[in-house]
């Protein structure tokens, strides 16, 4: 399928050609979650680290899509990237996917890591609703971004919301903490972070919820990532206005 292709090949170049030869961006997209995770661990022990690592799983996956907002202007603005692949055959949603499996490449390493302790803590995230909560955030985290890089005339904005939705989507969602400390566990599923938390939460075991919740979190993330395709292929500026 021509829109793999075009996806693929973006993905090469800008994400795993950049990433070998930049690898401090890598280093760089791992401190802030790391950050927390370390806090975790040295007040809350083994079951702080193990919150933390879900916590940072979901953040770094969260902000990777978020931080297309950063990439995607930047092509847009800054070196026309974007218009030299207008002119070519390269369709908005593989360009646009092909940014987001770049941005994915450079989180590779930290998700790796992190996958290499809930190994060694006997969390295992890769069941099935697991990867589900996981794709769906990823993509509905990669739409959002691409469609809001679109619409910002300015360079200035472009680096500066990233970390302001980053925060507001991990920090403001039960990613680190439960959903029942909410007023409502039912406010968690608002933001796809908070009902990917609530799904993986569930599965790794860290938090038992209920059926009702765990419905709501999977409609509303299903919901969500849908959203997010619908918005890069049909609101997303692909051509300078």
């Amino acid at each position: 399928m021509k829109i793999v292709r075009d996806a693929l090949v973006i993905a090469w170049v800008n994400g795993w050609i950049a990433a070998v030869r930049g690898w401090i961006w890598v280093v760089a997209s791992s401190v802030s979650p790391v950050s927390f995770l370390v806090i975790l661990s040295i007040y809350g022990g083994v079951e702080g680290l193990k919150w933390g690592l879900v916590g940072g799983f979901i953040w770094t996956l969260a902000s990777n899509g978020i931080s297309l907002i950063g990439d995607a202007t930047y092509y847009r603005l800054g070196v026309k990237y974007q218009s030299m692949l207008t002119a070519a055959p390269v369709s908005p949603v593989g360009y646009a996917l092909g940014l987001a499996l770049s941005s994915f490449i450079f989180a590779l390493p930290t998700l790796a890591v992190y996958l290499a302790v809930m190994l060694w803590l006997g969390l295992w995230i890769l069941t099935p609703t697991a990867v589900y909560a996981l794709a769906a955030l990823w993509l509905a985290s990669a739409g959002v971004g691409f469609t809001l890089a679109s619409f910002i005339r300015h360079m200035r904005y472009a680096w500066s919301l990233p970390q302001i939705l980053t925060a507001v989507f991990t920090v403001g969602s039960p990613v680190y903490y439960p959903a029942t400390l909410l007023p409502s566990p039912y406010l968690g599923v608002v933001l796809p972070t908070g009902a990917a938390g609530i799904i993986i939460q569930h599965a790794l075991g860290l938090v038992e919820y209920g059926g009702d919740l765990l419905a709501a979190a999977a409609a509303a993330l299903a919901a969500q990532s849908m959203a997010g395709l619908y918005s890069l292929v049909k609101l997303a500026r692909w051509r300078q206005p």
